[in-house]
């Protein structure tokens, strides 16, 4: 796909601009081992209010939003709302070039990697079954679903 049809059909589709991003079943330690990826790599930053909370996240954070930045921008919010569960938005408005979309594709393979999960792009986490628009696989390249699949996301989100 090029640059046009990947914004039209992934971060700019008919419904909003904010595009979910979901992984299920996380294992112990998982939420700590994200945090310790982000303050690592060089492909994101966090906001410095949440620099060295490595410790507490499992357990002491709840609720809280960090903004991850992607060249500056505020492309990710992550919602600590849950250690069994990675939750996150990507602020579509922010997505403007494929560069930024490979970068995206790039972290989240990477996170797949590290917590041995699939990790799913969605159009929107509030619906019933939300549609999956990508597909971040342990040691798999990144897919974009072009047909119809979708996820039932349980209820406690």
């Amino acid at each position: 796909m090029n640059w046009y049809q990947i914004k039209k059909n992934i971060y700019y589709s008919n419904d909003d601009y904010v595009r979910d991003i979901i992984a299920l079943h996380l294992k112990n330690g998982a939420l700590k081992a994200i945090y310790n990826y982000i303050c690592q790599t060089s492909l994101v930053s966090m906001e410095e209010r949440f620099k060295g909370i490595a410790e507490d996240i499992e357990h002491d954070v709840c609720n809280e939003i960090i903004t991850l930045f992607l060249c500056k921008k505020p492309v990710f919010r992550w919602y600590l709302n849950s250690a069994e569960q990675l939750e996150m938005d990507i602020d579509a408005r922010f997505v403007d070039s494929l560069n930024i979309h490979n970068t995206i594709c790039e972290f989240l393979t990477n996170l797949s990697c590290l917590i041995d999960e699939d990790i799913f792009l969605l159009d929107d986490v509030i619906k019933e079954k939300s549609l999956v628009l990508m597909v971040f696989k342990p040691q798999a390249p990144p897919e974009i679903i072009e047909g119809t699949k979708s996820i039932e996301i349980p209820s406690c989100l």
